[in-house]
């Protein structure tokens, strides 16, 4: 058993020790039986969650209405899950209502697929009623139950099951694919927020080609924020070089190049990401458009981060990143930022005797230029005699 699991053995032993049934759950097992890198671990326990509150001294109520506490053991924390049967959905998403069982294979009937519905106990012995070792080790997504009963419940596991197949290099059983094609137009109903999250997740996958064949073989895209009827630019993506696992930035610059949005801001809004990445992002497009070939101005003016992206872009093409780019003319350049001038705004109102204002800024940028095109050096003697001798020019 991994330490993961072991260091949460004793708040199973507590909950069993009061006569209650405990069992790790979810996610966290099934990446165990696939040897994969373990992040948290939830627990499901046919305790209630008055009677688990009763149990632990500092426990937080972080989703006490759908039967979950947080419980603080020696300073870590576990989320620790009632047993549940599900109402009715309502928007395809949340239940209506829950109610809270004493049954283990009632709490693992409501997942979704029978890869997520195995549970293991302190022992490591595991409870599997809907044979999702089975499915793991074939390979295959497959719903627990009737697949399309999965679907509406929360329409967004079929983007999910296609993030599984890359992310697991797993294919989808015949029942759960032909569902999904079928009910792909509930995703209308969900959120674009969640929809984003699950778009990059499989974006990062190694089996990102697979799954994205799938959900344009799906019209998936229809109901993905500003992808309606993109799917002969979407099909670019599968000619892309990508990274073993790409940044997000990389991931929505590869969009963007796919699509190539007349409003590049508006198209990555539609996504809600937040205003940095689409500021980044979209000037990383704005420079791949245009050709820019790095020179002292256009490296300062990026800076690292936009260059590397810019870069990263342009492999998306190539399959060769250009990696000395930063260090043979950013990390070259006389200065990298305009507090490196050795002369200060201040001075310069001193110099000039006028307050700030417009005017300030536009010399700064031109003292930038000089700098960095080697017209002056950068000590504040040099700059002052350009500024004279600027002035008696002029």
């Amino acid at each position: 058993m991994k330490p993961l699991f072991k260091q949460a053995v004793p708040v199973l032993n507590q909950l069993e020790q009061a006569g209650y049934e405990a069992y790790f759950v979810g996610g966290s097992v099934r990446d165990l039986l696939l040897n994969r890198e373990i992040d948290d671990i939830d627990i499901a326990t046919s305790a209630f969650p008055d009677e688990v509150k009763k149990l632990f001294p500092v426990t937080y109520d972080t989703g006490i209405a759908h039967g979950t506490v947080t419980v603080r053991y020696e300073k870590e924390l576990y989320e620790v899950t009632t047993f549940r049967t599900d109402g009715e959905y309502e928007d395809f998403r949340r239940p209506k209502e829950v109610t809270f069982v004493r049954s283990l294979e009632e709490d693992l009937l409501r997942r979704d697929f029978t890869m997520n519905a195995i549970a293991m106990d302190k022992n490591g012995d595991f409870h599997d009623p809907f044979h999702g070792q089975e499915a793991i080790a074939a390979k295959t997504i497959s719903a627990v139950g009737n697949a399309k009963t999965r679907f509406h419940e929360d329409a967004l596991r079929m983007m999910r099951a296609v993030r599984f197949v890359s992310q697991l290099g797993f294919r989808l059983d015949l029942e759960t694919k032909q569902a999904l094609f079928s009910e792909i137009h509930l995703l209308t109903h969900t959120a674009v927020e969640r929809k984003t999250v699950e778009w990059v997740k499989m974006m990062r996958g190694k089996g990102r080609s697979d799954a994205l064949r799938i959900l344009l073989e799906a019209h998936m895209e229809d109901y993905l924020p500003q992808l309606s009827g993109k799917k002969k630019e979407l099909e670019t993506l599968l000619n892309f070089h990508f990274i073993a696992r790409p940044s997000e930035k990389e991931i929505w610059l590869a969009l963007l190049l796919a699509v190539e949005p007349t409003e590049p801001k508006s198209f990555l809004k539609a996504w809600k990401l937040p205003n940095k990445t689409i500021q980044v992002v979209c000037e990383a497009f704005r420079l791949i458009k245009t050709d820019v070939h790095w020179d002292a101005l256009s490296a300062y003016q990026a800076g690292p981060e936009i260059i590397d992206l810019v870069e990263t872009g342009r492999a998306f093409f190539t399959g060769e990143k250009c990696q000395m780019v930063i260090q043979e003319v950013y990390e070259k350049l006389p200065i990298t930022a305009r507090q490196e001038l050795s002369i200060s705004g201040t001075q310069l109102m001193e110099i000039y005797d006028k307050p700030g204002g417009a005017w300030l800024k536009e010399l700064l940028i031109k003292i930038e230029e000089a700098v960095l095109l080697n017209e002056v050096e950068n000590n504040e003697e040099a700059i002052r005699r350009w500024l004279r001798h600027g002035e008696s020019k002029s």
